[in-house]
């Protein structure tokens, strides 16, 4: 399952329903001015759509390209947070939003959000390389969370942000996993078995670069051991699917491979394992 674009690469990407279809939106590796669209109703055929976010406002920053989409629904609502870029690579999290998604040119840019690292430590400014990217939205107990990525002095981050609306106003709370060597991207959380499950890319970090995981009590841990999210790929994403089964979507060179996310419960909490099923080897100890 997944979509393999054969003229177009995708990377940091999203996947949601809506009128019981699948869609997905993703960075467009040919031009980052938009994003690629594409309709699925088995998460095997996916029909190419017109791409989105082409024509977007003036903003009050001189935003040129885009990055990493992820949509969060309610009420009828789509909200599609992203990453918005200025041509010095500084990055800001925008606010697009829909309420028929099934039309690429119904997503309307909120020009009066945006977010921006506001906690004590963080390394951000204007007019250069700036982090502050790859959203993830969700919702616990009555909060609404966001997660980033970014800079603190002691290295990369995942970043917390949280709020009472959707919209905002969003108080940024920093760090909740630091990687003094290395970026921790594309992060994304599930709530399972009991607890958390904080998922991200670890990038540029030599040997210990890859999709982990680490389970920890509440959305802003303390988490326990970093573990690999087998069998590979990286940005992950983790949803819902029609059928009420979980899914993960990660990209296998610059395409989206999607496969049935289940468990491995050998292991107390279950570690999360992206396949159909799996298989252990025990080999019997034969005493002579």
């Amino acid at each position: 399952m997944g979509w393999f674009p054969a003229d177009f690469g995708l990377k940091d990407h999203t996947v949601f329903t809506y009128n019981n279809r699948y869609y997905l939106a993703s960075i467009d590796t040919s031009d980052n001015t938009h994003f690629a669209y594409g309709v699925s109703d088995d998460l095997c055929t996916w029909t190419t759509l017109d791409p989105v976010l082409v024509q977007r406002p003036a903003l009050p920053w001189s935003e040129s390209i885009i990055w990493a989409p992820d949509v969060y629904t309610e009420n009828g609502t789509y909200y599609m947070f992203y990453t918005s870029v200025e041509q010095t690579f500084t990055q800001r999290i925008a606010l697009a939003t829909s309420t028929n998604p099934a039309d690429p040119t119904s997503w309307t840019v909120d020009t009066s959000f945006v977010l921006t690292p506001t906690h004590s430590g963080a390394v951000w400014r204007e007019n250069t390389w700036a982090d502050m990217r790859d959203p993830h939205v969700f919702r616990w107990d009555g909060l609404y969370y966001l997660l980033y990525t970014g800079r603190d002095a002691d290295g990369g981050i995942i970043g917390l942000a949280t709020a009472s609306s959707i919209t905002g106003p969003w108080q940024d709370f920093g760090s909740i996993l630091t990687l003094p060597s290395g970026m921790p991207e594309s992060p994304t959380m599930l709530q399972a078995n009991g607890g958390f499950y904080l998922i991200y890319n670890r990038a540029g970090d030599g040997a210990a670069s890859g999709e982990k995981f680490r389970f920890g009590p509440a959305p802003g841990g303390p988490w326990g051991e970093e573990h690999p999210l087998l069998p590979g790929g990286w940005a992950h994403e983790v949803w819902t699917g029609l059928d009420g089964g979980l899914y993960a979507s990660y990209l296998t060179s610059y395409t989206v491979t999607i496969a049935p996310l289940t468990w491995n419960t050998r292991y107390s909490p279950p570690q999360p394992f992206v396949g159909a099923a799996l298989h252990e080897l025990f080999i019997p100890l034969v005493q002579r």
